[in-house]
C-alpha cells in the first residue's frame, strides 16, 4: 500500500514539470529528490531525518499537494498534532478535497481525540463515490464511535463495513473491542481469532487474543499465541509485551 502511494505521488510530482517555466520546473526536480529521500527515512522509521528532508521539499514545491500530505503525516508521527493539521489542510485545499487526505486528517483527529471532527472527515471520505478504500473510512466512523462509547453506532459503522469487504481485518478487531467494553469474553474472542486468521501479522489483536485466553484458563494456547507473536515481532514494543507476560505465565 505504502508503494503504491509512494509512486502516486512522484508521479503527480513529475506530471507537472511540462507546464511550468524552466527555473520552476529546476525546483520541482530538486523537491522531488528531497521528498523521495523523505520517504526513505520514513521506510526507515526515521522521521525526524524525513521530516528535515520534507521542509526543504515543501519551500522549493509549496504548491503540492502530496509533498504538503507527506509533511502532514511526518509531523503526526512525531505527534505535532497541530503542524499536522495545518499541512492536511492546505493538502486538501490544494487537491480539492481529495478523500484519502480526508480519511488521514480524520486519522489525525482520532489522535487528538477530537471525535466529531474525525467523524465529519471519514463521513466526507466514505461518501466520495471516487475513494477506492471508502471501508476504511466506515470503519474508522465505527472506531470513533467505539471511543465515544457509543456502541450501538460503533457496531453499526463496524458491520457496514465488513459486508462492503468481509476480508478487511480492522473492522473485527474493532468489533472485538465493542465487545471487550461490554464484557462479552466469548464475542471477543470470536472476533479476534477471526481477525488474526485474516491478518496473521497484525500483533495488537494476537496479543489482546492471549490474554482473553487467559482469562478463560486456556493458558497452553494463550502461550503459543504470546511465542508467534515474538517471533513475528522480538524487537517491537509489542513484543517485548508478549515477553514480559509470558516471562510471568512461567512464574505462576
Amino acid at each position: 500500500m505504502l508503494k503504491l502511494l509512494t509512486m502516486i505521488m512522484i508521479l503527480a510530482l513529475v506530471s507537472c514539470v511540462p507546464v511550468v517555466p524552466k527555473e520552476q520546473r529546476s525546483d520541482l526536480y530538486r523537491a522531488n529528490a528531497h521528498y523521495k529521500l523523505a520517504l526513505g527515512y520514513l521506510a526507515a522509521n526515521n522521521p525526524t531525518a524525513a521530516l528535515k528532508e520534507l521542509l526543504i521539499s515543501v519551500k522549493l514545491a509549496p504548491e503540492s499537494d502530496v509533498i504538503q500530505v507527506a509533511l502532514a503525516q511526518t509531523y503526526q508521527r512525531k505527534k505535532a498534532y497541530s503542524l499536522a493539521e495545518i499541512h492536511y489542510l492546505k493538502a486538501l485545499e490544494l487537491s480539492d478535497n481529495d478523500p484519502r487526505y480526508q480519511n488521514n486528517l480524520a486519522s489525525l483527529y482520532l489522535d487528538m481525540e477530537e471525535w466529531d471532527k474525525a467523524l465529519y472527515y471519514f463521513d466526507q471520505a466514505a461518501h466520495n463515490l471516487l475513494f477506492v478504500n471508502s471501508t476504511v473510512s466506515i470503519s474508522g466512523k465505527g472506531y470513533t464511535y467505539l471511543k465515544k462509547k457509543d456502541y450501538p453506532a460503533a457496531l453499526a459503522y463496524l458491520n457496514e463495513a465488513i459486508e462492503l469487504d468481509p476480508r478487511y481485518a480492522s473492522p473485527y478487531f474493532f468489533k472485538s473491542e465493542v465487545y471487550r467494553a461490554l464484557g462479552n469474553l466469548q464475542k471477543e474472542r470470536i472476533l479476534l481469532q477471526r481477525t488474526i486468521a485474516l491478518e496473521p501479522k497484525f500483533l495488537e489483536p494476537r496479543y489482546r487474543l492471549a490474554v482473553v485466553l487467559l482469562q478463560e484458563g486456556r493458558t497452553a494456547e494463550a502461550i503459543e499465541h504470546l511465542k508467534t507473536l515474538i517471533d513475528l515481532s522480538p524487537q517491537t514494543a509489542m513484543g517485548f509485551k508478549a515477553e514480559d507476560l509470558l516471562k510471568s505465565l512461567s512464574k505462576w
